[in-house]
C-alpha cells in the first residue's frame, strides 16, 4: 500500500467501507474499549487511494476465506465464529459474498462517492442501466442517489428495478468499467450470475427513501403497472404499520427506541395513535412521553418523518435478528 497501515488502522479503514448501518452492527458486537480505539483510529486515518482500499478489502476477504478453510470445521466453523462475533444476519451476508467469489462487487466503489455525484454520472444513462446500478448499492445509499435523479426518471427506474431478473456478471462489469472511466477509479470483478433487483430490491430502496419520494414513485408506478405497484406496497413496512403491531411486539420494539425519538415520531399524529404507544410503556414513561411531545412545540414535518423512519428501521432490524416476526399480506403482524 502507498501508506503502510498497522493492524488497528486496517480495521478502522475496513470499517469505514461498510457504511454507517453495517458498521454500527459490527461495533455493537465489540467491547467499549475496542469501539473507542477503533473510532479513534478511524478519525486519524491518513488519506487513502482507491487502490489502497481495494487491496485492503481483498486482504480482508483472503483472511476470511482462510478462516473458512482451516481446521476441521471448514465453512461451518467460520459461520459459527462469524455469527458469534457479527450476529447471524451479518455473518450470513459476509459468507454469501465470499461464496460469490468476490467480497468487493464491481460497483461497490460507488458507495465511496457522494450520492449527488453518482446521480450526475447516471443522469444521461438509460433507465435500465440506472436500475442495474441502484440494485447493486445498499438500499439506503440507492435511495439517496434516486432522490438526486430527476423526477422524470423515478418511475421508469422504479419499474425496471421491480422487473429486473438475473443479470450476467459481464454486463455488470461493463457498466462498472464505464463508470470507472467516468470517475477515474479502478475496481475488480468476477462472480456467478446474480439475482438482483426484483420487487424486494425496489422495496428495500423505497423503505429507505423519504416519504415524499416514496409516495411519488408508487403513484407513478401505479400508473404504469397497477398490479406491480400493489405487490410492492404489500411488501413494504411503513410507520402506519407500526401502529398495527400487537402490544407484545410493540413493547419489544419500544425497548430499542430512544424516548425523545418516539416523542418526535408521535408529534402531530392522532391521539388514538399516541395512546397506542403510551399504553405499551410504563405509566411514568407514558407521562414523560406526553410531556416531551408538548415541550417540542411546532416541529418540521421532515424531522417528524425522519424519527418515524428510525422506528421503522428498528422494527426491520429486530425482524432481521429474529426477535420479532412480521406477517405481511393481510396487515397482520405477529410477535
Amino acid at each position: 500500500m502507498a501508506t503502510a497501515l498497522k493492524g488497528s488502522q486496517k480495521a478502522a479503514a475496513m470499517l469505514a467501507q461498510l457504511g454507517t448501518e453495517r458498521a454500527a452492527l459490527v461495533l455493537k458486537n465489540m467491547t467499549e474499549v475496542e469501539v473507542v480505539t477503533l473510532l479513534q483510529e478511524m478519525a486519524q486515518l491518513p488519506p487513502l487511494e482507491m487502490d489502497d482500499v481495494n487491496r485492503l478489502v481483498q486482504e480482508f476477504a483472503n483472511r476470511v476465506v482462510a478462516l473458512a478453510s482451516v481446521g476441521q470445521g471448514g465453512m461451518d466453523a467460520a459461520r459459527k465464529l462469524l455469527r458469534e462475533r457479527l450476529g447471524a444476519a451479518r455473518a450470513d451476508e459476509v459468507l454469501a459474498q465470499l461464496a460469490s467469489s468476490s467480497f468487493a462487487h464491481p460497483l461497490s466503489f460507488l458507495q465511496r462517492v457522494d450520492a449527488a455525484q453518482v446521480a450526475s454520472f447516471l443522469a444521461d444513462e438509460h433507465p435500465q442501466i440506472v436500475s442495474l446500478v441502484l440494485t447493486h448499492l445498499p438500499p439506503d445509499f440507492a435511495a439517496e442517489v434516486l432522490k438526486e435523479l430527476s423526477s422524470e426518471l423515478h418511475a421508469q427506474v422504479a419499474y425496471r428495478i421491480a422487473t429486473l431478473g438475473r443479470v450476467q456478471p459481464e454486463v455488470v462489469e461493463q457498466v462498472a468499467e464505464v463508470l470507472q472511466r467516468k470517475l477515474s477509479v479502478a475496481m475488480g470483478s468476477g462472480g456467478a450470475a446474480l439475482l438482483v433487483g426484483g420487487v424486494q430490491g425496489l422495496v428495500g430502496i423505497l423503505n429507505n427513501s423519504d416519504r415524499a419520494s416514496e409516495k411519488e414513485i408508487l403513484t407513478a408506478l401505479e400508473g404504469m403497472d397497477a398490479d406491480l405497484a400493489e405487490e410492492v406496497r404489500s411488501q413494504m413496512f411503513v410507520f402506519d404499520d407500526v401502529v398495527r403491531l400487537d402490544d407484545r411486539t410493540l413493547q419489544r420494539v419500544l425497548r430499542h427506541v430512544v424516548p425523545k425519538d418516539l416523542a418526535l415520531a408521535l408529534k402531530g399524529v392522532d391521539e388514538a395513535v399516541r395512546e397506542k404507544f403510551a399504553r405499551n410503556v410504563s405509566e411514568r414513561a407514558a407521562e414523560d412521553l406526553r410531556e416531551e411531545i408538548e415541550i417540542l412545540g411546532p416541529t418540521r414535518v421532515s424531522i417528524v418523518e425522519q424519527a418515524q423512519q428510525g422506528i421503522v428501521r428498528t422494527v426491520r432490524e429486530l425482524e432481521a435478528q429474529g426477535e420479532i416476526v412480521l406477517v405481511r399480506g393481510e396487515d397482520e403482524l405477529v410477535g
